[in-house]
């Protein structure tokens, strides 16, 4: 388990890293195209918007992995080890249904309902665009799955976390 959790964490680590770096050329070519030569390139806009979506969905299922998404701890902070526990296991559910019901399911009617359209100037399939609602889906529901192994072995992904927490407080 421990080996495909670091296996998906390093391809999609990369793959927001490389759509991160992409995504800031294209923007300094916006901005380079715009003002230093005064002729707007027509792509860039189409890809920052598309290339960000994909990167914020993406980028949401590897938080999730890491159990770095946000939340508020003043609950957590007050209850036991065990109790601690129960309530990621709760949360790593909830990320379940959420991911399988609205990323997946609502992400491919999404895909099928834009499977005819394309975009304004790039003229790709919209399908394209609304593939990343059930592709991040699947990867939330698989880190999610991940993480309650995880806690049914007694291990908490917020571990680590905790760990360095106690030794700054010392």
């Amino acid at each position: 388990m421990q080996s495909l959790r670091r296996g998906l964490d390093l391809v999609l680590g990369f793959v927001c890293c490389s759509l991160l770096a992409g995504l800031v050329l294209v923007l300094a070519w916006q901005v380079f195209s715009r003002y230093a030569m005064n002729a707007p390139s027509s792509y860039s806009e189409e890809v920052l918007r598309y290339g960000v979506i994909w990167m914020s969905l993406l980028g949401a299922a590897y938080a999730t992995g890491k159990g770095s998404h946000m939340s508020v701890d003043l609950l957590r902070d007050r209850l036991s080890l065990r109790g601690r526990l129960r309530l990621d296991g709760l949360i790593s559910v909830a990320f379940v249904l959420f991911a399988g019901i609205v990323l997946i399911w609502g992400g491919m009617r999404g895909v099928s309902i834009a499977h005819a359209q394309t975009s304004a100037v790039m003229r790709i399939p919209m399908s394209w665009v609304y593939l990343s609602l059930p592709v991040s889906g699947a990867l939330m529901v698989l880190y999610s799955l991940l993480n309650l192994a995880d806690l049914s072995q007694g291990r908490s992904h917020h571990a680590d976390l905790e760990a360095q927490a106690e030794k700054m407080g010392e």
